[in-house]
């Protein structure tokens, strides 16, 4: 008979978890016990693999990485790209080439009409809308001259 002793559990450390408490239930029972520990390994062994392939798939872009990906995807004409702080803000004639925007990364900021772009290690905690301008006026701005490759 096979069941799933681990069912719900998504995360090694629910895995342990529940590892631990079937561990005492079953103290006694030595049958139980080897298949408990059997499907724990089983299981660790597949989160494991699985954490580390999402650490592979994870690809770092710096802020020169998008530049120049913007460079060679983008016509330029019509289009306001500037460093503030570290986010990247594109405004302007930005509807033909959303998509595009979507798959490298960048958000659409509804209240400032600018898409934007940021490391996930720079994302802000705040959850207020805060005006363009007052991001300008605290980090300062540089525009940046996008060109065609």
């Amino acid at each position: 008979m096979k069941s799933n002793l681990y069912f719900g559990c998504t995360s090694a450390a629910e895995v342990q978890l529940r590892f631990d408490e079937l561990s005492r239930i079953f103290n006694d029972q030595d049958e139980m016990l080897q298949a408990l520990k059997a499907e724990y390994s089983t299981l660790m062994a597949v989160l494991s693999e699985s954490k580390a392939a999402e650490v592979v798939k994870e690809e770092t872009f710096t802020m020169s990485d998008i530049i120049k990906c913007l460079e060679e995807r983008l016509n330029p004409e019509g289009l306001k790209l500037e460093i503030v702080g570290r986010y990247l803000w594109l405004s302007g004639a930005t509807f033909a080439i959303k998509e595009g925007l979507k798959q490298l990364g960048f958000r659409y900021s509804p209240d400032k009409k600018s898409w934007y772009w940021r490391a996930e290690a720079d994302r802000s905690s705040n959850t207020k809308p805060i005006p363009l301008e007052m991001i300008r006026s605290k980090y300062g701005t540089a525009e940046v001259g996008l060109r065609k490759l």
